[in-house]
């Protein structure tokens, strides 16, 4: 072979080599698995490892658009409000939160409510002697009462902008504060309560007779500010579990909501508003009403 033929083969040589090496590049880019980081909470509760369940379903039901995805969740525990601020400096790709104003606006919410609103239904906590919420009828006779709330919590402000007097106190310490006499009542979620009780090792407490509060209040998946795609991926895969009926399926299944049914089962409802909290989500409480029903269906059917 002459020199000639020798630099009329050799482009063809380094072509057949950028196209095996780009193709390489394409095809590892095509096989590697997204991969979505998880927080880890700072407490134990059988619902955070549902809300990792309810995830992974709405991350599976979307695989055939988005491609194989690893959910990985990271070591260190973090409050809510550390959750929030590593989605923007992409520590991690997801967060739970109490749906509010500030990190409606702050992070990219997904409007799908994930525990059908039951943070805000709400039992109260007294003395197993306490005798006067025998006769608790109204919400009034409610309000003649001193209620123990946490002041980081959107709780507290709902109770005092709705006319309650509310003892301010830390999450546990708020138990202490109705055994010793400093509140009368401290209101719970039905969804965690008896666990909260076990934990906080409660002398003397009982739920409550007779009523419950109930004021809007939802639990939603928060997203980096910006990040549309994946959003829209976790929208859509929560949307086909409640069309398929598996998202209301895997949470009927779990001990702790059969509880809080059970729980709500023969309470007169208190409704109380809240104008401040739910930001822009107003549409996600109008959008999933059948959702943010399921609890009272049930107790009524």
């Amino acid at each position: 072979m002459n020199s000639d033929d020798y630099t009329s083969v050799q482009p063809m040589n380094k072509l057949a080599l950028i196209t095996v090496v780009v193709l390489g590049i394409y095809s590892a880019k095509s096989n590697a698995k997204e991969v979505i980081r998880l927080p880890t909470f700072t407490t134990e509760h059988p619902i955070i490892e549902y809300l990792h369940l309810q995830l992974e379903q709405a991350i599976r039901a979307t695989e055939q658009d988005y491609g194989e995805t690893e959910v990985v969740r990271l070591k260190f525990p973090v409050e809510e409000e550390r959750q929030l601020r590593n989605l923007n400096q992409s520590i991690t790709d997801i967060a739970w939160a109490t749906c509010s104003q500030q990190p409606n606006e702050a992070y990219q919410p997904v409007l799908v409510p994930q525990i059908a609103g039951l943070f805000g239904l709400r039992v109260s906590l007294i003395r197993a002697d306490d005798t006067r919420f025998d006769n608790i009828n109204s919400v009034e006779d409610l309000k003649r009462l001193v209620a123990v709330q946490s002041s980081k919590w959107h709780d507290y402000k709902i109770l005092v902008n709705n006319g309650f007097t509310v003892l301010s106190s830390e999450r546990f310490s708020a138990y202490r504060a109705v055994e010793k006499g400093l509140a009368d009542y401290y209101p719970r979620g039905i969804a965690e309560v008896l666990g909260e009780m076990k934990i906080a090792q409660t002398k003397g407490l009982v739920i409550a007779p007779g009523h419950a509060l109930r004021y809007p209040l939802l639990f939603l998946v928060y997203v980096k500010k910006g990040n549309t795609a994946l959003a829209q991926r976790l929208t859509t895969g929560f949307e086909r579990s409640i069309q398929d009926g598996s998202f209301l399926a895997l949470m009927e299944s779990q001990q702790w909501y059969q509880q809080a049914v059970s729980i709500l089962r023969g309470r007169t409802i208190f409704d109380l508003e809240n104008n401040g909290s739910l930001g822009g989500s107003l549409q996600a409480k109008k959008q999933y009403q059948k959702l943010l029903q399921a609890p009272m269906a049930i107790i009524s059917s």
